[in-house]
């Protein structure tokens, strides 16, 4: 499995804990008009990559934090989910927003509302329309508005777009794509919830998947997969409400 981290870079560095000096690739550059202002991110993996994951190229285990690209960003950029677990406040007007995730054998990043992802591409959980593994981050054409936020599970995958749509892709198994469905999706497909109101959180994990709406009405991981043991009622579309107003506060 892979980590990602993301790591502002400064002019003055000493004690770095990066083992590489391999220079990373310039992903992606604001349009800002004052590019002096603008500030070096990295991202950076480690862990085994037997399957593309950690972006490098190759298939490969890294000991070591290295670096996979570099982002040039305004300094007014913002996390896309900076607590786990808590909803964002209301998104700055322009603010750009920057989001990591990593799956199971996958790996993305979300940057001013478009995906690059990359790994393992079994069950379609890349969403490029075919299962192949791809080794560097690519970006996701599949997608006709700017996304909110990514969670990668184990073989599936789920974004939120700016507008408050859901939508998974990859191996159905398990009832966690929310599709009634239990094949796989090797595109994005949106989800077609009982909510009322935007969603503004989407969680995932190995085979479930969660949405919050903006009322904090969750709509829980066992509704969207399996049922196991006694904590978890299976049903095959999302369709639970509990109340988790504590999670907007």
């Amino acid at each position: 499995m892979a980590s990602l981290l993301l790591r502002r870079c400064y002019c003055s560095r000493s004690a770095s804990f990066v083992r590489s000096s391999k220079i990373a690739p310039l992903l992606w550059k604001s349009s800002s008009e004052e590019d002096d202002q603008n500030v070096t991110v990295q991202l950076l993996s480690w862990g085994r990559g037997a399957s593309g994951q950690l972006g490098g190229g190759i298939e490969e285990i890294r000991l070591y934090p290295t670096p996979v690209c570099s982002l040039l960003l305004p300094p007014s950029f913002r996390l896309s989910s900076p607590i786990s677990g808590r909803l964002c406040d209301a998104d700055p007007v322009g603010a750009v927003e920057v989001g990591i995730s990593c799956g199971l054998f996958h790996s993305s990043l979300l940057v001013d509302g478009k995906l690059w992802i990359w790994g393992k591409g079994d069950g379609g959980r890349l969403g490029f329309g075919h299962e192949n593994s791809v080794f560097e981050p690519t970006v996701n054409p599949n997608f006709d508005c700017g996304l909110k936020s990514v969670a990668l599970g184990g073989v599936h995958s789920v974004a939120l777009t700016s507008a408050g749509q859901v939508f998974t892709w990859g191996y159905g198994g398990f009832g966690a794509l929310g599709h009634s469905v239990y094949h796989r999706e090797l595109f994005p497909r949106l989800v077609e919830g009982p909510w009322d109101g935007t969603i503004r959180h989407v969680a995932t994990s190995g085979t479930h998947t969660a949405a919050i709406n903006e009322s904090g009405i969750l709509f829980p991981v066992h509704y969207f997969g399996f049922k196991y043991k006694d904590f978890l009622t299976f049903t095959e579309e999302p369709s639970m409400e509990i109340h988790c107003q504590d999670m907007l506060n």
